[in-house]
């Protein structure tokens, strides 16, 4: 098969209205997969997915909260009603609103965005784990970030502490899964030029980070797909625990 094109296989995207997710729920469209389009955002879920399925893709938007076990179960029979299997789950679906310092952050505020960082990875791999060991195959690709790998100024505690999480998840299921011929692989993500990033950052902040990056700009969304699709295809068929930092030189570990 060849390794750049999906065909025949179905793709979870969380996260997939907007941003790193849309891109690459996009990508796989166009390379030929099956793809649920996941958001709390349905309206810009489903624009999504209608502007896939206007190029002859196959694609479905579902609303669901991913931290929530009810919700997730919800999107996970749906798309086996749909598409008939589950070759991928690509756990996109994060990020949080401001940079607060620690003695800042309360209680609801930390459990937030643990929830949307890493409670949304976890459930939502939970939930499609049996439909991949039933088939002895699948891919799990995790969104993180640089702020996982080191501390990084534009970043807040709790947001680093669910995305080391996320590390660590996909470690240990790659280790747990990869008998059943799955594999969990991470991507880390630098500063991105989101919609959510362009409304957090100004233009001084920008180019300050870009003066810190070895290839002197922020990271396109574009710039996120490549990794994701590697990870998910027979090219990386023997890549698991692995987490592929996409930062523009600024990790090097």
């Amino acid at each position: 098969m060849d390794p750049n094109r999906f065909d025949g296989r179905t793709a979870i995207v969380t996260g997939a209205a907007q941003g790193i997710g849309e891109a690459v729920a996009r990508a796989f469209a166009e390379r030929g997969a099956r793809v649920a389009i996941v958001d709390l955002n349905e309206s810009a879920a489903a624009q999504v997915a209608a502007d896939l399925r206007q190029t002859g893709s196959s694609a479905r938007a579902i609303k669901a909260d991913v931290t929530r076990s009810t919700d997730v179960n919800a999107l996970v029979q749906a798309v086996t009603d749909l598409f008939g299997s589950i070759d991928i789950l690509v756990n996109a679906a994060g990020g949080f609103a401001r940079t607060l310092a620690t003695e800042s952050i309360d209680d609801d505020e930390w459990g937030r965005v643990l929830d949307l960082n890493l409670t949304s990875a976890f459930v939502c791999c939970r939930a499609v784990i049996p439909f991949m060991k039933s088939a002895r195959r699948g891919r799990i690709i995790n969104v993180a970030s640089e702020a996982g790998r080191m501390p990084v100024m534009l970043s807040a505690t709790h947001y680093a502490a669910a995305k080391a999480g996320v590390l660590g998840l996909t470690r240990h299921l790659a280790r747990e899964l990869g008998p059943f011929g799955i594999t969990v692989n991470a991507v880390a993500p630098g500063t991105t030029r989101t919609p959510r990033v362009a409304a957090l950052h100004e233009a001084d902040k920008v180019a300050w980070i870009e003066k810190l990056t070895p290839l002197g700009r922020i990271a396109e969304v574009g710039d996120q797909v490549g990794p994701v699709l590697f990870f998910a295809s027979d090219a990386a068929a023997y890549v698991t625990g692995a987490t592929l930092d996409v930062a523009g030189g600024r990790i090097m570990l």
